[in-house]
């Protein structure tokens, strides 16, 4: 199999008129991005930068939560460099591969550890030779070790996918720093994951989908992920069974939990409403502001349509716990695209919340001076805010991670200190 590369970007916007090799990358990477999402046309793939071009341009920009204006700057640049190696990557055999296997997909598997090892220099490089000896058994444990999977040495579907998915991020982002990955174990601290709903309380359902079962199904993931850090991790909920509210904060405080963390998925009647938020008891401290920062930001970092920011909210789960407690909703179960990225970054929205619950524990409990924290009330907006404290909305949008300038009464902000 060839290796895959991208281009980077031009440096200059590619739009009607443009013409030249980086529009042909455009036309090509677009083609491939369009097999398997056939609402972006097919182009030929000539250098010019037409009509037909720029309707491929926004009906991918539509696709992927960017601003359709069919214009190639380097949001969009990097988007279809990352689409483009995502459409590449081959899929799960369907076999597992290890000691003693042979072949094409072992070749695969030593090509992209070799190639996600230039950010990871703890992971071994290897002969790419199609062998699955001892030293590709090692590669192998290094790479689950450092993302959190059982470090068995075997490739089975879900180290298959985190390659893949490690692979994609070193290839579309050469110049920036590697994902993060998962500390190393620390000394173990109780963390109550609770998973939304159950039994006879569906939660949000929309098209026979059902919040109780996507926030069972991640929260296991995060189990998984928090046990292989040596983590004591008691589950609210392991099965689809009904548990009062009360009785989750109860398994909390019994328990004397570090942190707790509620896992929901968000509904609305408006089905273009999207995007992930976290909420915090109204009056909860700044140890809850942090970790709730920290769990969204690498949750965003994963790949979400919307950043709805962290908010204050008086559900029961968050007053009656004392531990620092949080309500993660995974985005708009009555939104397609929302439920597309909970399906296709499932496993990367497990790691992220498990790597800012890692991070949260094992760091600061108190904001760095860099920044303080705002709540927003009624009648604010971005730019009054900034303007208030002597800051730019682009400042604030960028330290909280947030893809869009609404601001919400009861929203948490960082703010740049001056």
């Amino acid at each position: 199999m060839a290796t895959i590369t991208t281009a980077p970007y031009p440096g200059v916007l590619q739009k009607i008129g443009s013409t030249g090799p980086n529009v042909r990358i455009i036309q090509e990477y677009l083609n491939v991005v369009g097999r398997t999402h056939t609402n972006i046309p097919s182009l030929a793939e000539d250098g010019v930068f037409g009509p037909l071009t720029q309707a491929s341009v926004i009906a991918f920009q539509r696709q992927f939560g960017l601003v359709p204006d069919g214009i190639v700057g380097p949001l969009t640049w990097a988007e279809l460099m990352r689409q483009y190696v995502i459409a590449l990557t081959p899929p799960y055999p369907g076999v597992l591969q290890r000691v003693g296997s042979t072949g094409q997909n072992v070749r695969i598997i030593q090509q992209y550890l070799n190639t996600i090892g230039r950010t990871h220099t703890n992971i071994p490089p290897l002969a790419e030779d199609g062998v699955f000896g001892p030293l590709t058994q090692a590669s192998v444990i290094a790479f689950q070790r450092q993302f959190g999977l059982v470090p068995d040495g075997i490739v089975g579907p879900l180290t298959w996918a985190e390659i893949m998915r490690q692979y994609v991020a070193v290839i579309t982002s050469p110049t920036q720093p590697p994902l993060p990955s998962l500390p190393p174990p620390q000394p173990t601290r109780t963390i109550v994951i609770d998973a939304g709903h159950g039994g006879s309380d569906s939660g949000a359902v929309f098209g026979g989908r059902r919040e109780k079962d996507d926030t069972l199904r991640l929260a296991l993931a995060v189990q998984r992920l928090l046990q292989a850090q040596g983590q004591r991790v008691i589950m609210t909920r392991s099965t689809d069974v009904f548990v009062p509210l009360a009785e989750r904060s109860t398994i909390s405080n019994r328990n004397n939990a570090n942190i707790f963390v509620s896992i929901h998925r968000n509904s609305s009647t408006n089905t273009t409403a999207n995007g992930v938020e976290n909420y915090i008891f109204t009056t909860a401290p700044t140890v809850d502001m942090m970790y709730a920062h920290n769990v969204l930001n690498q949750v965003v970092n994963a790949g979400v349509q919307n950043n709805r920011g962290v908010i204050r909210g008086n559900f029961a789960v968050l007053r009656n716990t004392n531990a620092p407690a949080m309500l993660l909703e995974m985005g708009f179960i009555s939104n397609a695209r929302d439920n597309q990225l909970f399906d296709q970054n499932f496993n990367a929205y497990a790691a992220a919340i498990a790597q800012g619950i890692m991070a949260s524990l094992n760091g600061p409990s108190m904001p760095p001076p860099s920044y303080f924290f705002y709540t927003a009330v009624g009648g604010d907006n971005m730019q009054s805010i900034a303007q208030r404290f002597g800051t730019t909305q682009s400042a604030i949008m960028s330290l909280n991670h947030l893809t869009r300038n609404i601001v919400i009464t009861g929203q948490v902000l960082k703010v740049p200190s001056r």
